[in-house]
């Protein structure tokens, strides 16, 4: 009898503090399932298709005891004018796990993903802030359902970093460079997230670019298997400003394309590397590099245009390319990636990624000057 009057009491206790909590919840505000906040400031680079990209990334944590899908985000510039909206297969692709990049719209109990977010917007509209309304469903057999009073999240506003983008010349020279990866659309360097110190997330890649060369529809001649069959490799790597080389890194070996080899060592991300200062608080960051091509020294001083090393296919990577971008710190895991725009070039076509493969690409055709701007996701630059 002691034990069942205690359950009934346990019981009775847990209906009057839920009660009591929702009552609180009540007066207090709307108890949610998610929480919500940006990663870190907006960043606004010029891409080469004439718009202003308002690039940011929503964290969003389940704290509930069942799953969470995500049924849209949206973000609003001043006055509540809607500036993006995402919502079905657009909101699955920018929803991903922190760091294997899972893309799903569904977050599980008690787990975190994070929205890759890309706002354009004619130029010079920038505003100073954004703010977001993210909507959410949960399934009807939720066990604390009673809960949540909104499925509606009014936040969080994202402040707008009003750097400009750093003006560079381009870091090789010639036709077909094809940006296989870069902003802004969700892809393994737009997406990465590492946290530093414990203290925050930083988005180390978000607008880096890897290059690979194209010649007709192709990267590669033959079937690729050697990285001699691909184009871009041993090609020039240049400096893209005037500045002093900060660090290098020589002697990791050169990997097969498409096998390759799992880091060992946190030296292992990037292979062979530059970093070249171009500015205080800019780094220039240039990765795998070809084995024993490095040919600067820390303290070095070099001129816009000079060759620096060779490219290659070092580290973790699928094939010959330069990995580059700049960073706020000399470090390429943990330093954050900042935008920037190339000087001039002409985008000479566009890959449709979704139907290509690298030796059959899906090319549409361009022939655009541009000037100051930064080569977006799938375009093909020529360098001249």
């Amino acid at each position: 009898m002691l034990t069942v009057s205690l359950g009934i009491a346990v019981g009775v206790l847990a209906s009057v503090t839920t009660a009591g909590v929702a009552s609180a919840a009540s007066n207090a505000g709307a108890v949610t399932a998610i929480f919500v906040q940006p990663i870190h400031d907006a960043q606004v680079v010029r891409g080469d298709d004439g718009k202003d990209h308002i690039e940011y990334d929503l964290l969003v944590v389940n704290v509930f005891d069942s799953p969470v899908t995500l049924s849209s985000v949206t973000a609003l510039g001043p006055g509540g004018k809607q500036l993006a909206h995402l919502e079905g297969t657009e909101l699955t692709a920018a929803t991903e796990t922190l760091y294997d990049k899972t893309p799903s719209a569904t977050i599980p109990a008690s787990a975190t993903v994070a929205v890759d977010v890309d706002v354009a917007v004619a130029p010079g509209t920038v505003p100073k802030s954004i703010g977001n309304t993210i909507t959410y469903t949960l399934a009807p057999n939720t066990p604390s359902r009673p809960l949540v009073g909104s499925l509606v999240v009014d936040g969080p506003k994202v402040t707008i970093d009003r750097a400009k983008a750093i003006v560079i010349q381009p870091p090789v020279h010639g036709d077909g460079w094809l940006a296989t990866t870069a902003c802004c659309e969700p892809n393994v360097h737009r997406s990465l997230r590492l946290a530093v110190d414990g203290t925050r997330i930083e988005t180390g890649e978000a607008f880096a670019v890897d290059w690979g060369e194209v010649k007709g529809t192709s990267l590669y001649s033959g079937d690729g298997t050697k990285n001699e069959d691909h184009y871009a490799y041993g090609a020039d790597v240049l400096a893209v400003a005037d500045g002093k080389v900060v660090f290098t890194q020589d002697g990791k070996p050169e990997e097969m394309p498409y096998q390759a080899q799992p880091a060992t060592d946190i030296t292992d991300y990037g292979g062979n590397k530059v970093i070249l200062e171009i500015a205080p608080g800019v780094f220039a960051g240039y990765e795998h590099l070809a084995t024993g091509t490095v040919a600067v020294k820390v303290g070095d001083r070099v001129k816009a245009g000079a060759v620096m090393a060779k490219l290659g296919n070092t580290g973790p990577s699928q094939g010959a390319h330069l990995h580059f971008g700049l960073l706020d710190k000399p470090d390429v895991v943990t330093g954050r990636s900042l935008p920037f725009v190339i000087d001039r070039y002409t985008l000479a076509g566009t890959v449709d990624f979704a139907t290509s493969d690298a030796n059959d690409l899906k090319i549409t055709p361009e022939s655009k000057k541009i000037r100051d701007a930064y080569p977006l996701y799938g375009g093909i630059q020529n360098f001249r």
